[in-house]
C-alpha cells in the first residue's frame, strides 16, 4: 500500500500558488570556480622536502598534556598552506568583481529605528541589481525586491507596497521612504 501511495505521489502534478517573477536569469556556473586542487595535488613533494612520508600517523592511544613540548597541534604543511591560499585567492577574485552594494543592509529612520534588513546582490554594473528584505517588528516573512533601478548616483527600490529612494553619502546611502501615502527619511547602513 505504501508503495502504491509513493507512485501516486511522484506522478501526480504538483500543485503551486504561482512563480515568484523574481529574475529570468537562467542559472550559470559563478565565473570564477571555487578552489579546485589539481589531480596531483598533495603529491608533488616541494623543493627541499626530500624523502619522508608526508602523512601523519593515526592516533592510536591517548596522549598526555604532558607529552608534548610546544604546540598542541601540527604545523600545516605546504599541501595545507597551498590549499588555504588558494581558497583565500577565489574568494578574493569573487568579492572583486562583486559591486558596491553586494552584501547585507539595514534601513533605519532618522530616530534609528530599525525599519527593515536588505541582502543585495550586485554582481556587475551590466547586470540587474537582485536581493530580498525582510521587515523588523511585523510578522512577515522575507520577500524579494521586485524592482531596482539605478543611476546618476540614485538608487530606487520596490520593496512590496512601499518605495525606497536613495543616493550614496560616504560608506552608508540616505533618502525617503514612501509607505502608505506617508514619507520618512532614512538611511542604509551595512
Amino acid at each position: 500500500m505504501s508503495l502504491f501511495a509513493l507512485i501516486l505521489l511522484a506522478v501526480s502534478p504538483v500543485q503551486q500558488a504561482g512563480a515568484v517573477p523574481y529574475t529570468r536569469e537562467v542559472y550559470a556556473p559563478p565565473p570564477v570556480r571555487p578552489f579546485e586542487p589539481p589531480s596531483s595535488f598533495g603529491r608533488v613533494t616541494a623543493e627541499g622536502d626530500g624523502g619522508g612520508d608526508p602523512r601523519r600517523p593515526p592516533i592510536v592511544a591517548p596522549v598526555a598534556v604532558e607529552n608534548y613540548s610546544r604546540s598542541y597541534e601540527h604545523a600545516p604543511s605546504t599541501a595545507d598552506n597551498a590549499y588555504d591560499r588558494g581558497v583565500d585567492n577565489a574568494e578574493a577574485a569573487m568579492d572583486a568583481r562583486m559591486g558596491p552594494l553586494d552584501g547585507l543592509w539595514t534601513l533605519r529612520d532618522a530616530e534609528g529605528r530599525l525599519i527593515l534588513q536588505l541582502s543585495l546582490s550586485d554582481r556587475s554594473p551590466d547586470r540587474p541589481l537582485e536581493g530580498a528584505f525582510r521587515r523588523t517588528g511585523g510578522t512577515g516573512g522575507t520577500a524579494p525586491i521586485e524592482a531596482a533601478s539605478q543611476g546618476e548616483g540614485r538608487l530606487v527600490l520596490t520593496l512590496g507596497d512601499a518605495q525606497l529612494e536613495l543616493t550614496p553619502a560616504g560608506d552608508l546611502w540616505q533618502g525617503t521612504w514612501f509607505e502608505d501615502g506617508q514619507i520618512r527619511a532614512v538611511r542604509l547602513t551595512r
